[in-house]
């Protein structure tokens, strides 16, 4: 289903500043007709005058005014090329401060950073901006108070920087970010709803899945850093983003405001907002757990007929079909070859196999050898002599071949190298076109053969005379652990990893399941509780080791390797667990409020699985599973405890 209208109407705007000391200005992406409404053209003034700003950037940093070529192309839109000379990027403040004097706010103003977010707060404060009243002031404190009382600790609150960020709200700004606690994030979504926050500087998160619309959006920047490096907007992004302009029911118009940055041309957020395409990808995975839990209720050949209706199959399949084709083009020309090459004396065809093989095993086998790493020069002797005798024979059969004594061999030879390159070729696009037809379930069946080597799965015999799989009672307990490292879990407690650990230590080891450091940083605590001799530090030795195992099982049957496990969090969670304030687990680290909160949710759901996991733990009933409620309980206390969604 696709509705191109809107409720309320969308303008883009570009918002740019000469420097410090002179006014922002808020000029049209797009030219306007006569009526006065945004047409699909680039606003020719808008591009005057970032060339005018560009010039008196070069003469401020005293340069001669950069090569820039401009012409006019298709649909009226402007090619434009970059600039040696940058020009002045408006402070967050001075944006804000604009947008308030157009009476365009409340906004909502996207950064692709959790600093940017909180910083763009302070900058705000600091430039003396308030943009609530009296009785709006008022209302805040006492909404906030209502929302806080008997939520979380004084000293809880002192932690998470209370007081600082109660100010903000009362002069009407708010960061909003996965950086803060799910109750801060739902006091700044119910200010915002009810207009008295009037700018909210958030992440990307927040234009999903939230309802929080706006009088404006503002987007710094078109482009983010994604993990690994910077990469611009995507068109679905920006609609995304920009979606959450114009109030339905309240506001004539929505307005979109692209920040004048670094590397920024018109025609890029032309192209991103006049887009309408936007793909839709499944992320869809077979996982050890997902496929214990579907042998549990069907048999193996019905939950490949299921994977081979998922969205993913699906999307795969549609992505094969020119593959389809080239090689229904290229079985054509071979049978084309293979009529030319006819001939009287033997099979044409099977010579020129023959052939192929001794090219192969020529080129490509030695040359793998060659660097290939054997144990004792001796092992490297035989590999070799092996090759020569498989080479000698293959050459004696070409030699001996009947097709040798016909007469217009060469001739036949000259079809069957072109048959040889096409066959090739063939086989090239046959093994790209098999990797996605059938890919969901192919993948399915490699995750059951791990789990059968490792006695979660048990091979039997079918009804139908097919094979199957029943589970083991190591599979019953698989199917009740949910945790992304699911098959890590399941071998650490089969193999008696978390015996002897006390409450507090399970916590802090288990957490290595759940956490992931931002931006690659962690892996290791600042220190293991217990020392490098400690019941933790040997659990978390063990645990490295059976994820090793498993990894090179996952990378011998051609899937994904689980991800790594990080225990930069251990000595924090083991504190925490005994009782320590938020404000003395976070002292020293780069944990945020809001982090440590989701990970410990995290934590406490895995440990809970372990406890009702209980009777499929075998002779370890009695033990682990107490232990891990124990642990699930020293977790969820104060602010991890705290009921909002997060």
């Amino acid at each position: 289903v696709v509705s191109e209208q809107r409720p309320v109407p969308l303008e883009q705007h570009v918002l740019v500043q000469a420097d410090d000391h002179t006014e922002p200005e808020l000029i049209d992406l797009y030219r306007r007709d006569a009526n006065g409404e945004q047409t699909v053209k680039l606003n020719a003034q808008l591009v005057n005058r970032l060339d005018q700003l560009d010039r008196q950037a070069a003469r401020r940093r005293g340069e001669e005014r950069p090569d820039r070529r401009r012409s006019k192309g298709k649909g009226g839109r402007w090619d434009e090329r970059p600039h040696k000379a940058e020009r002045h990027t408006p402070r967050r403040w001075a944006v804000v401060d604009e947008l308030n004097f157009l009476d365009m706010l409340p906004g909502i103003y996207f950064i692709f950073s959790r600093n940017g977010c909180d910083q763009a707060v302070d900058q705000c404060i600091n430039a003396g901006l308030e943009l609530t009243t009296s009785d709006e002031v008022r209302r805040i404190r006492r909404i906030v108070d209502e929302m806080v009382e008997g939520q979380l600790s004084q000293e809880d609150l002192k932690a998470l920087h209370f007081s600082q960020f109660r100010f903000a709200l009362e002069e009407g700004f708010a960061p909003h970010h996965a950086g803060m606690v799910a109750l801060f994030r739902q006091i700044v979504e119910r200010l915002f709803e009810d207009g008295l926050v009037k700018m909210v500087f958030a992440t990307e998160t927040l234009a999903l899945g939230i309802n929080m619309p706006a009088r404006c959006v503002v987007v710094e920047k078109l482009e983010k850093f994604d993990g690994t490096g910077h990469v611009g907007l995507t068109p679905g992004e920006f609609t995304q983003l920009t979606g959450r302009a114009g109030r339905r029911g309240i506001d004539t118009i929505g307005h979109a405001v692209v920040v004048d940055h670094r590397g920024f041309m018109p025609a890029t957020a032309a192209s991103l907002s006049s887009k309408r395409v936007y793909p839709l990808h499944s992320s869809f995975r077979p996982t050890f757990n997902m496929a214990v839990n579907l042998l549990n209720t069907s048999d193996y050949e019905t939950a490949r007929v299921t994977l081979d209706h998922s969205f993913a199959q699906w999307e795969a399949n549609e992505s094969a079909w020119q593959l389809e084709a080239q090689m229904e083009t290229l079985r054509k020309a071979l049978e084309g070859y293979e009529q030319a090459f006819q001939c009287e004396f033997g099979d044409f065809k099977e010579f020129m196999r023959l052939r192929m093989r001794l090219s192969d095993l020529e080129k490509n086998e030695r040359r793998r050898l060659k660097h290939e790493v054997f144990s004792t020069q001796k092992d490297r002797s035989q590999a070799f002599m092996e090759l020569d005798r498989r080479i000698k024979k293959l050459r004696e059969e070409d030699r001996d071949h009947p097709c040798r004594k016909c007469p217009d061999v060469q001739k036949h030879l000259k079809w069957g190298h072109r048959w040889a390159r096409e066959t090739r070729e063939l086989e090239r696009v046959q093994h790209r076109y098999d990797s996605r037809t059938g890919s969901v379930a192919r993948q399915f069946d490699h995750i059951c053969t791990v789990l059968a080597d490792l006695g979660y799965l048990q091979s039997v015999r079918g009804s139908a005379g097919h094979g199957d799989y029943h589970l083991t009672e190591r599979g019953q307990l698989l199917r009740h652990l949910y945790s992304e490292l699911d098959l890590v879990l399941a071998q650490a407690i089969e193999a008696g990893a978390f015996d002897g650990l006390n409450a507090c230590e399970l916590a802090s080891v288990v957490a290595s399941l759940v956490f992931e450091a931002r931006r690659g940083s962690g892996g290791e605590p600042r220190r293991y509780p217990g020392g490098i001799q400690g019941n933790v530090a040997v659990c978390a030795a063990q645990l490295k080791g059976i994820h090793a195992s498993i990894a090179m099982l996952c990378e011998d049957h051609m899937l994904e390797e689980p991800r790594q496990l990080d225990f930069g969090i251990t000595d924090v969670v083991y504190e925490w667990a005994q009782g320590e304030s938020l404000s003395q687990v976070l002292y020293g680290t780069e944990l945020t409020g809001g982090d440590f909160v989701r990970n410990c949710k995290r934590l406490a759901d895995v440990l809970q699985q372990i406890a009702v996991a209980g009777p499929y733990l075998a002779e370890r009933a009695e033990t682990l599973s107490p232990i891990a409620r124990q642990a699930y309980e020293r977790i969820n206390r104060g602010i991890v405890a705290y009921s909002g969604v997060d």
